[in-house]
């Protein structure tokens, strides 16, 4: 389809595979826990090596659900997974399936929840009462995970609207990365960059991302805006939502005072095309193993698009 034309997933899927992998909590707490550089590096490459499999674990179980139960299935596409338990898995294999599911699911939710909670005791509160110890930054942490989880189960009653979980987190991850990604990207490789820019460029993104959930849910009418009148996919949502941020981000950097040296040289990466050209250490070197992932990218990409 158009949202995944080539074009779409070489501009769009960048900017949504660096807000994940570089900078979602769940990710970064995980590579900051490693025991060395090396494993901080290797760690999150197998992790994307893993995300490969999903091609075959949901696609071509998918496939074959058509193929054996296109009566049953009809254009109900999401009722695929529930057809094929339903008519080949004995009963008590039923409840394995279904207590695995589950499992997997309060993981991720877990990790989420200490991801927020995380972010607000320690980002946010630490940071404004600094007077507070550590008894009371726990309190404001477990407060802080219930009332997202509320939040979560409020949002939850709005799935109707999506054709599947996939479109919806497609749509959003397209609306809220873009900003999140630009100042990554501009504050790593650019020394100019400043703070207030970094404020300025979250500010829009929030707005933007905001107004592009609700227009295509959509709140107002029955008709989404901008994947059924603009025709932009969350692919190239993403990628436009990092042109406008990025826009913002260079403007206001350059219509501020420059930042302290000092502090930019520790947070700005100054030479990065020095990884690139140093010794590569056989096999298991990180940009070895990060070229053959983009090669199995490419080739997945090519073959089931």
């Amino acid at each position: 389809s158009k949202s995944l034309a080539w074009y779409a997933v070489l501009l769009g899927y960048p900017i949504m595979g660096i807000w994940y992998w570089c900078t979602d909590q769940t990710i970064v707490q995980r590579v900051l826990g490693a025991e060395t550089e090396y494993d901080a590096q290797t760690g999150p490459l197998f992790a994307a090596l893993l995300k490969f499999l999903p091609v075959f674990i949901i696609i071509f179980p998918g496939v074959i659900a058509y193929v054996i139960f296109s009566d049953k299935i009809g254009e109900q596409a999401n009722q695929a997974l529930p057809v094929l338990i339903t008519e080949l898995i004995p009963t008590g294999l039923k409840g394995l399936i279904s207590a695995g599911i589950l499992a997997a699911l309060m993981s991720t939710i877990a990790a989420a929840l200490h991801s927020s909670a995380t972010l607000v005791s320690l980002d946010l509160f630490k940071n404004l009462r600094e007077k507070y110890g550590e008894k009371r930054q726990i309190l404001v942490g477990r407060i802080s995970a219930v009332v997202v989880m509320l939040l979560a189960m409020l949002w939850s009653t709005q799935g109707y609207r999506f054709s599947s979980i996939f479109e919806a987190n497609a749509i959003i991850v397209g609306s809220i990365s873009p900003a999140i990604t630009t100042v990554f990207v501009w504050g790593v490789f650019w020394r100019r960059g400043t703070g207030q820019a970094a404020v300025a460029t979250f500010i829009t993104g929030i707005l933007m991302g905001a107004l592009a959930v609700m227009s295509d849910i959509p709140v107002w009418g029955d008709k989404r805006f901008i994947t059924d009148v603009l025709g932009i996919g969350p692919l190239l949502l993403a990628w436009w939502g990092f042109v406008i941020c990025s826009s913002v981000y260079v403007i206001v950097s350059l219509l501020t005072p420059k930042p302290d040296p000092e502090i930019v040289n520790q947070l700005t990466w100054g030479k990065p095309w020095e990884v690139l050209s140093g010794k590569i250490k056989g096999w298991k070197d990180p940009r070895v193993l990060s070229v053959g992932l983009m090669i199995i990218f490419v080739l997945l990409y090519t073959l089931f698009r």
